[in-house]
């Protein structure tokens, strides 16, 4: 059923459905949790409840579904069929992308809003739409979550491209989304995304560039053939292809035998293929049907630039009926630049299931969004791992809780990572400077470091001396740190100092914090003071296991240092047990951080370690 009444009927007209027994209604009145009536929204969650009835709403445009010819919504009528459904929690701008799709001539097999998602939300749609035979990707426009340790248990079976407003802190507020300082929701809602394998798009246009290509055949690998009447634009593909990491297929022998027999004697048989400008239709579709048919090619891509003797569409035309001939066979993109012919020409490639753009960026972009997906598709499943923390691990925080402090000493953090498994260079805990005297003899060379409750940055007021190789160092730099310390945080109760061997190695980070819609999240990326500028991070939603660990390392920017930097190569293994053996603390504590983890050839050891109450 589709309610579209004021809303104080509402209630009333839902439990009439239910006893007639509706199996799932479609609320667009508006006038509930939007405008804070929560508790009229509650009752239509618990009549829906009552006669295990969906709910889709309240406060939406509507339901859409092409193949039964079913458009119950206030939009456009005229949608053509396709093969990408289309999920909204925004009605306007549903309305609005239903328009452009009109006029860009894309099919849709569905158009869901869901409004306030009173009920029914993204992953039940995603999860609906992984069994309906009549879509083939799923495209979702999301502002926030209400439950996000929910969605992270949504099967991905189909492409599944997101596009999530709010990168930027205002754009997070504007969508009722928190942002954190490093931690910022819109970093964890990308690893999020990642974990699930759901494909991230920038912008509306991206995604929906996207839909399209991922109704193609699967791209298999990433070699790819460019085929133009134009070497500027074909140049111009060239780079684009690079940027989007796909290769551009170099057997000069294949390519000239292959290609020259359907070219002039100035065109040019290196990929891109030249066909130059007087290329017609015979010349696309003699050049176009042994590249489709190559085992050597995963994908083709068509250039066009319009020209007075050729007639775009004829070339369009010739390009479907050479692609209706190879059954599709694998995938392939058109770019056409032009004035309307090329516009028309375009139109009629989108009709008939081949994606066809004015841009080579956006066809480039596309192919690489169509690889991601074969590779996701395929890549290894991830298995948590337990992640209970030991005995003694949590009698040290009940403790620490007990006695009201906020953060444990740095003695007890390292205590508390190490029998979680977190490998901790050798370390001793002074409360004084004959202590300290007595316990740094086999730790040279050592840190030192400042223990106490108040200071939590500890270099920020001299709580950190480095490299001390002998006694008489020890002394003079402990005497030094109390003077210092004493003046820049004179209110501080110091504990002592704790004396780390120093440890050589690649400067990572790794920390536990919680989300506020996903909970605890692990973090990694490239440490040391500059952390918190460089925000080079990688986060993912716990639990998660070796592979997903795995694949944090590969996200961060600068993942190449940890392959070699300044004579030092990380162990990449025993990063990855760190990442899995910080979720030990997950819902114990509320922060855990880790700068730096130094890793070499030797293993990774934490350094410093900082853990918040």
């Amino acid at each position: 059923a589709v309610i579209s009444i004021p809303a104080t009927a509402v209630a009333a007209c839902m439990e009439e459905c239910g006893q007639k027994g509706v199996k799932a209604v479609a609320v667009i009145t508006s006038g509930f949790a939007e405008v804070g009536d929560v508790e009229e929204e509650d009752k239509l969650k618990a009549i829906a409840d009552k006669y295990n009835m969906a709910l889709v709403g309240p406060n939406i445009l509507g339901v859409a579904y092409a193949p039964a010819k079913l458009n119950a919504t206030f939009g456009p009528r005229d949608v053509a069929s396709g093969s990408t459904a289309f999920v909204s929690q925004s009605g306007a701008l549903a309305i609005g992308l239903m328009g452009w799709a009109v006029m860009e001539k894309m099919g849709m097999s569905a158009l869901v809003s869901i409004g306030n998602k009173a009920d029914v939300d993204e992953r039940d749609l995603i999860e609906y739409f992984n069994d309906d035979k009549n879509t083939k990707v799923t495209l979702v426009y999301m502002e926030g979550l209400k439950d996000g340790r929910d969605f992270m248990q949504t099967e991905i079976r189909k492409p599944v491209v997101m596009l999530k407003v709010g990168r930027t802190q205002r754009g997070a507020k504007a969508a009722a989304s928190h942002t954190g300082s490093l931690a910022g929701s819109d970093k964890v809602f990308d690893a999020a995304f990642r974990q699930l394998g759901i494909l991230r798009a920038d912008s509306f246009r991206e995604g929906f560039n996207w839909a399209r290509a991922l109704s193609l055949p699967p791209m298999k690998g990433r070699n790819v053939l460019i085929m133009t009447n134009g070497g500027g634009i074909g140049v111009r593909a060239t780079d684009e292809c690079e940027k989007e990491g796909l290769h551009l297929i170099d057997d000069s022998d294949w390519l000239e035998k292959t290609f020259r027999p359907f070219m002039p004697s100035y065109g040019s048989a290196k990929n891109p293929i030249d066909l130059t400008g007087g290329a017609a239709e015979e010349k696309y579709s003699q050049a176009f049907r042994p590249a489709v048919a190559s085992e050597k090619l995963d994908a083709v891509l068509v250039l066009y630039c319009e020209t007075v003797i050729t007639d775009p569409l004829a070339i369009a035309q010739a390009v479907l009926k050479e692609y209706e001939a190879a059954k599709r066979c694998k995938p392939v993109v058109v770019a056409m630049v032009g004035g309307e012919r090329s516009r028309q020409a375009i139109h009629f490639l989108n009709e008939h299931g081949i994606p066809a753009f004015t841009s080579v960026a956006d066809a480039a972009s596309s192919l690489n969004a169509l690889a991601r997906w074969h590779e996701i598709s395929g890549r290894e499943k991830d298995v948590p791992e337990p992640s209970k923390a030991p005995a003694e691990a949590v009698r040290i925080v009940e403790q620490a809780q007990k006695e009201g402090r906020s953060a444990l000493l740095e003695h007890e953090a390292r205590q508390v990572l190490e029998l979680c498994g977190v490998p901790m260079p050798p370390a001793a805990f002074a409360r004084d400077l004959d202590e300290a005297k007595k316990k740094a003899g086999k730790l040279y060379p050592l840190a030192m470091k400042i223990a106490s409750p108040q200071i939590i940055h500890k270099s920020d007021v001299g709580g950190v001396a480095l490299n001390i190789r002998d006694e008489k160092e020890l002394v003079q730099k402990y005497n030094a740190m109390m003077k210092n310390v004493a003046e820049r945080a004179p209110d501080a109760q110091i504990e002592g100092v704790n004396l780390v061997q120093m440890v050589e190695g690649i400067e990572c980070v790794a920390g536990l914090s919680s989300d506020p819609q996903f909970g605890p999240v692990v973090m990694f990326g490239i440490g040391g003071v500059f952390v918190e500028v460089l925000k080079d991070v990688s986060f993912r939603v716990v639990p998660f296991g070796k592979v997903e660990a795995s694949r944090m390392l590969g996200d961060i920017r600068s993942q190449n240092i940890l392959d070699g930097f300044r004579g030092h190569k990380a162990d990449r293994d025993s990063l990855i047990n760190i990442l899995c053996a910080i979720q030990k603390l997950a819902g114990l504590v509320k922060e855990v951080d880790i700068n730096p983890v130094r890793s070499s050839e030797n293993g990774s050891f934490a350094v410093d370690a900082r853990i918040i109450l």
